[in-house]
């Protein structure tokens, strides 16, 4: 049978207005300083007005309370699985100097009777040093879902030169990282295991000062749920500014963004060696990162230009070879955190469509991305090849491995995804290549495809190639 393949590649037109929407959702005028989603749920913490709760089914936000004056970070999750309405909340603050307003975290706990029903805030910072810490910059964690009953939660809280973890809600927090001259402005936590729950892996982001001056970037990793943690620091790039947000991609777990104050920076190799990743800005001050889900090349950066607060997006479709400013500035303020549409945390992660920004003073904003359109690729790169040997049209019973002839520059991973027509992730691998041809075999389970147009995407570092394959029953 004769073997032909389209060659394609996606093209987003970000010229075309209607293609792309950035719409307000709700708290206009409200400063926002973190958002964060659980169960088709986002939650926020603001500024000077409390915690506020949308289920993306409601045409309002609902009030949960202000615990305290400044709240900083914020971190959802379930309480006792698989009971929808039990849900908790944590809240960090930065304390007024004022007597009574001296706690670092709030914990609420939504009652289960009612879905409707409002919970309660208490004190949940035992543990936490308060003449030490004076803010809580970060909050971040994990959880586990079991079968039925409590659910097995790890949260995070970072601050000035520490970092905290409680197991138990915020009954009692351990420092788990200390260093007097250090801030930890960022964390990002990811459930790397479903059954050890001591495998989380979390990411920690500040900078080194003497005191005073920023000397030099700060980020952390741990793999055992914060127990030890290991230097990732850019070294190699000897950059003066503090780390501000990390995000890691959910698949290729060696791939890490993080964003400095002026510049964004990425790792291919799980923090021993960094580079700057193409967008550097003294002008602005950059605060938040996400990497889209079903796609480890397309990231957006959120920030603000120094001194006026002013809306800043930036973002990339190929690994930050290239960015774009998608929207004007217009009346919007400084982006402080992005997250993803809740209802894409599933595995295999789908295509992100849908992303929410928060803002230092004109509230919540939804992002609707453009489709991505196919268009036939004439001139592929000439130092990278990705040439299935397989049967196109292919059979559901004859599928039992892939086989690929592979050209590449110089050793480096090759990443191969394969995604359906919904732009959902079916299968990821990622090999070794050691530079020049060979041939590739990978393993796929025909039990994971049905009949229908299926594509593969082969990346190696900001080179892209995407093939059309048909699957006959």
């Amino acid at each position: 049978m004769k073997t032909c393949f389209l060659l394609i590649y996606v093209l987003l037109a970000t010229s075309a207005a209607h293609a792309q929407q950035l719409e307000p959702f709700g708290l206009e005028g409200k400063s926002v300083t973190a958002i964060n989603e659980f169960f088709g749920a986002l939650y926020v913490a603001t500024e000077d007005s409390g915690v506020y709760r949308r289920n993306l089914s409601d045409p309002e936000w609902i009030h949960l309370g202000a615990p305290a004056k400044k709240l900083t970070s914020i971190f959802a999750f379930h309480t006792v699985c698989p009971f929808v309405c039990w849900k908790g909340v944590f809240v960090g603050a930065k304390p007024e100097p004022a007597p009574g307003d001296s706690a670092l975290i709030y914990f609420y706990q939504q009652y289960p009777d009612t879905c409707e029903k409002k919970g309660a805030w208490v004190i949940a910072d035992s543990g936490i040093d308060r003449s030490a810490v004076r803010r809580i910059y970060a909050l971040a964690g994990t959880a586990v879902c079991q079968s039925i009953g409590p659910e097995f939660v790890t949260a995070f809280a970072a601050g000035p030169g520490s970092i905290y973890r409680s197991l138990d809600r915020g009954k009692s927090w351990q420092l788990v990282w200390e260093k007097q001259y250090a801030n930890v402005r960022a964390l990002a936590a990811y459930n790397r295991s479903q059954i050890r729950m001591t495998e989380e892996e979390i990411w920690a982001g500040g900078a080194q000062t003497d005191g005073l001056e920023i000397q030099s970037t700060l980020i952390l990793r741990s793999r055992d749920s914060g127990t030890t943690w290991e230097d990732r620091s850019p070294t190699n790039l000897m950059l003066r500014q503090e780390c501000r947000a990390l995000a890691v991609d959910p698949v290729d777990t060696n791939l890490a963004y993080a964003v400095l104050s002026h510049t964004v920076i990425k790792t291919q190799d799980a923090g021993k060696t960094w580079e700057i990743a193409n967008l550097t800005d003294p002008r602005g001050e950059f605060t938040s990162v996400l990497i889209n889900r079903g796609s480890s090349g397309h990231v957006f950066v959120g920030g603000s230009l120094i001194g006026n607060d002013v809306f800043q997006l930036f973002e990339t479709r190929n690994g930050g070879e290239s960015w774009t400013e998608p929207f004007p500035a217009g009346s919007r303020k400084g982006v402080t955190s992005i997250i993803a549409d809740p209802f894409l945390a599933r595995d295999p992660p789908p295509r992100l469509e849908i992303a929410y920004l928060a803002t230092l003073g004109t509230g919540v904003f939804v992002y609707k991305l453009a489709p991505a359109q196919i268009t036939e690729q004439n001139h592929p790169p000439d130092d990278f090849r990705f040439d299935p040997s397989f049967a196109n049209p292919g059979r559901l019973a004859d599928i039992s491995a892939l086989t690929f002839h592979v050209r590449t520059p110089a050793a480096d991973a090759l990443n191969i995804r394969l995604y359906n027509t919904l732009g959902q992730q079916i299968a990821f691998w990622r090999v070794n290549m050691p530079g020049g041809e060979q041939n590739l075999t990978l393993s796929l389970a025909s039990s994971s495809l049905t009949a229908g147009v299926y594509f593969m995407q082969a990346q190696w570092r900001s080179r892209m190639i995407v093939k059309k394959w048909t699957m006959l029953q």
